[in-house]
């Protein structure tokens, strides 16, 4: 898409440039479309224009085709040196500048400023092929040995929950990563990668795998630049990442179940743990009876990760909680209440408020389900759930005011989740 900027004597001097000249207001138009990833032009040659003043921070290239010196040369490597992350979530994380006049060569001299401001401002590939090299050749003797022995799988474990259980040696694992897919991204498609590309990969996935070991939810999740998301995508399942991806179900016949299969009982712990996640992100019905147990276990994880536990006996409380949501899962069967019924009766089912004051914790469940019907809206309807917890006041006159308000607005946050 050509544009020129309008000049008097074009008109005479170069005529097929006059027939391109737009106006000034068309100009500003064109300079706002550069800045939307999804318009065009795509491409901008400017003289003398847009090196103050003008941010666009998804420019990634500038070409230089010409002599620049001080703040001018400092103003148009700052053109690309802008941060950006695209609606896909793909961060721009450095920008390029092509020399075709030799400027960067001498960028010291270029610039009229103290050696130690310029140092920085802009880095040589060589520089940059010379700091992969080094860095991942230390990453692959720090992090990618997992020893001898067992299948593809079994070593990926030995790594992900031996080496990387406590949390700080993940930390500095994911920043030495995050620098050298940093490099990567910005040298490939160098051909002086192509021996690496191997190392690099594994290394990838290693990443991906102890993000994905250790977060909440289930799913290959990890914040992989572009190119390397590329790169790994499509064989990362076949690699090694088999258990660590899988998503199992919390209860007490799955985790009998894996007690016999191969791997480490620290992977299992955070398999269940995030398929107790996955459950309440699927059905938000069950957070209230479900979220105490998430709580616990949340815990035990805390004290597996700072080693005040071992991977088998966090297993063990582990099958606690899952006998308890396995009975709740009985008792919601038995009573016949509906979801948000059934979560304030779990709730209050051993409180010694009810108790004390000869309340049945069911039958209160039973009348909260019919105040539901009657009050359906009552989750968006503000004026309907004022109507609400004021019916709800009537079942608990037995209790003293302060204990009967604490019930009313425990129920009131459990059946508006």
């Amino acid at each position: 898409m050509p544009v020129y900027t309008e000049n008097a004597a074009d008109i005479v001097d170069r005529p097929l440039v006059a027939e391109l000249q737009i106006s000034e207001e068309r100009e500003e138009d064109v300079r706002l479309l550069f800045k939307k990833a999804d318009k065009e032009p795509k491409i901008l040659i400017v003289t003398d224009k847009l090196l103050t003043g003008y941010d666009a921070p998804l420019l990634y290239c500038l070409y230089l085709d010409k002599p620049m010196r001080d703040h001018v040369l400092l103003q148009a490597i700052a053109r690309v040196n802008r941060p950006y992350v695209d609606k896909e979530g793909i961060q721009k994380r450095v920008g390029l500048v092509i020399d075709f006049v030799g400027v960067l060569r001498e960028l010291k001299k270029a610039l009229l400023f103290d050696s130690s401001d310029v140092d920085g401002v802009i880095e040589d590939l060589d520089i940059l092929m010379d700091d992969f090299l080094d860095k991942i050749a230390k990453a692959s003797t720090d992090y990618l040995d997992a020893g001898e022995g067992g299948d593809a799988d079994e070593r990926l474990e030995r790594l992900v929950y031996g080496r990387f259980l406590e949390p700080e040696p993940r930390k500095a694992f994911f920043e030495a990563y995050k620098d050298i897919e940093n490099l990567w991204e910005i040298l490939s498609p160098s051909k002086e990668l192509v021996d690496h590309i191997g190392t690099y990969k594994r290394l990838a996935q290693l990443y991906a795998a102890v993000r994905n070991a250790y977060a909440d939810k289930v799913g290959f999740i990890a914040d992989l630049a572009h190119k390397t998301r590329q790169l790994v995508e499509q064989s990362a399942m076949q690699d090694g990442l088999g258990r660590l991806t899988k998503s199992v179900t919390f209860d007490v016949k799955t985790l009998d179940a894996l007690r016999s299969e191969k791997g480490s009982d620290e992977g299992k712990v955070f398999n269940l743990v995030r398929g107790l996640q996955k459950e309440i992100d699927d059905n938000a019905e069950t957070a209230p009876v479900l979220q105490p147990l998430k709580d616990r276990a949340e815990r035990i994880l805390k004290d597996l990760e700072n080693r005040n536990t071992t991977g088998l006996a966090a297993m063990d409380f582990l099958a606690a909680l899952a006998a308890e949501k396995d009975a709740a899962a009985k008792a919601a069967k038995d009573t016949g209440l509906t979801s948000k019924a059934f979560a304030a009766f779990w709730l209050l089912r051993d409180s010694a408020v009810l108790k004390g004051g000869g309340i049945e914790p069911l039958e209160l469940a039973r009348e909260i389900e019919k105040l539901l019907t009657r009050f359906q809206n009552s989750k968006v309807n503000s004026d309907e759930q004022r109507q609400l917890r004021a019916a709800l006041y009537r079942p608990l006159l037995k209790l003293g005011s302060e204990d009967r308000t604490k019930i009313v607005e425990l129920v009131i946050e459990i059946v508006t989740q």
